[in-house]
């Protein structure tokens, strides 16, 4: 089956009603809607052919795209596509899901790179982001089924379509995505191994430092040999052991018997003590990360990701909880929040996290938090508040972008302030930096 996968996301997302229900909504004209929707389609189309041989990726986009919520009929209407019915919210929280595996920490580049190339602001150019996405995954999902694609064949189209997917890529946005990367995917050589018949065995190489003490072993043995034969016998002092001090030695009761005085007997230097070796320090082992696990949340009627103690589990556990005192004590930390070194942005395996967490917030709209940014003592302290601050407000902006109001998420960097462990090892200073949340009291 031959098939332009360009052309289907293209056609999917700019027929006539798409683009000018898009147009009305944001407020732009139907030609720059027209425009940003294609370019937004082909962009992650260009970013999924990145993954055609992650067959781990792939497989996750194959069973996205087969969501019933995407078959609903509210994706014709992109009013309806940003409104708060429940349908909406699914899709576009599988358009989310599919941006933040797509482009990851370059989300936000790649809605610039669109804003530039259509001639509108980052709020529109993210908003037909969000609406393409969807879309999008409906496309790709109308050819799963009615082509009997499998994971394997929907990797063979990517890489099949790689030179007309990135053609269709605008200038502004082709380098954030990652162009390079989709050539060199395609240009893979496979690896060729040596044919070895059974049951023929390759020994190891030996490396080249053990001939060394091998070659060596003979001299020692002989050097050892000529300096035990040259040794003079001397009379051994039975009533002296190996480690007693010299204050020992010195008042220790002389032998019943005397020697014979012929000559001066020679002064003896009493045996130093030996100083035992140190015992070998044992190392810890590391440790190791708690498992991340499939929870089915019955709040979101669908399964998320999370370690058992994580962040969302004290979440959910706090907010199902009748009882629960809001304490500005009790906070629960991040644990797969994972920021680019000295600077707020988020690396791209902190994602699911945050989705997870937008997820839950929308399970419980009356639910306001606050966002905490902390660091270790490294450093200038008004730099490292500045850094705190800013981190936390970049996490409240990717909450906002999932769909969570702004008012509901309050932000505040603390910088070194309040150290959960010392700060002289490198061990308590990782532990300092981290980002924390605590619900806030019910606003009256």
């Amino acid at each position: 089956m031959t098939f332009s996968l360009t052309d289907t996301v293209r056609d999917a997302l700019t027929s006539g009603g798409i683009v000018n229900g898009a147009a009305s909504a944001l407020g732009i004209s139907s030609a720059a809607a027209s425009k940003g929707l294609a370019a937004a389609g082909t962009a992650m189309l260009a970013g999924l052919a990145n993954k055609a041989r992650d067959p781990l990726a792939l497989g996750e986009f194959f069973n996205m795209v087969q969501d019933p919520a995407l078959s609903s009929s509210t994706l014709d209407d992109p009013a309806r596509l940003l409104s708060g019915a429940a349908e909406a919210t699914r899709a576009r929280d599988l358009g989310s899901r599919v941006m933040s595996s797509l482009f990851g920490g370059r989300t936000d580049d790649v809605v610039g790179g669109l804003a530039r190339h259509v001639g509108i602001g980052n709020t529109a150019a993210a908003a037909l982001m969000g609406l393409a996405a969807p879309l999008m995954l409906r496309a790709i999902g109308g050819l799963v089924r009615g082509g009997g694609l499998t994971v394997g064949s929907l990797g063979q189209a990517l890489l099949g379509n790689q030179s007309e997917i990135m053609n269709a890529v605008p200038a502004t946005m082709a380098n954030l995505i990652g162009r390079a990367q989709i050539y060199d995917v395609a240009r893979e050589a496979t690896p060729s191994l040596p044919h070895l018949s059974h049951p023929a065995v390759v020994e190891p190489k030996r490396p080249a430092w053990w001939a060394i003490p091998l070659a060596l072993l003979p001299l020692a043995l002989l050097a050892w040999w000529f300096i035990d034969s040259r040794r003079v016998e001397k009379p051994v002092d039975t009533t002296a052991t190996r480690y007693e001090t010299p204050a020992a030695v010195n008042t220790r009761t002389p032998p019943a018997t005397p020697p014979p005085v012929n000559k001066p007997a020679p002064a003896t230097t009493p045996t130093p003590t030996p100083t035992p070796a140190p015992a070998p320090v044992s190392k810890p082992m590391p440790k190791a990360e708690p498992e991340v696990k499939a929870v089915h949340v019955a709040e979101v009627n669908r399964d998320l990701r999370f370690r058992e103690n994580g962040v969302e589990s004290k979440l959910l556990g706090f907010l199902r909880n009748k009882n629960a005192r809001y304490d500005d004590k009790e906070w629960f930390e991040f644990d797969r929040l994972v920021f680019d070194t000295n600077a707020q942005t988020l690396a791209p395996g902190s994602h699911e996290q945050l989705e997870n967490l937008a997820a839950i917030l929308k399970a419980y709209p009356n639910v306001h938090i606050k966002i905490g940014g902390y660091t270790d003592n490294t450093g200038d302290p008004n730099a490292n508040l500045k850094l705190s601050q800013e981190r936390a407000d970049n996490v409240k902006k990717e909450l906002v972008s999932r769909g969570i109001a702004g008012d509901r998420v309050e932000t505040e960097g603390y910088g070194e302030q309040h150290p959960v462990a010392a700060n002289t090892t490198e061990e308590g200073r990782a532990q300092n930096r981290r980002i924390a949340l605590r619900v806030l009291p019910p606003k009256s």
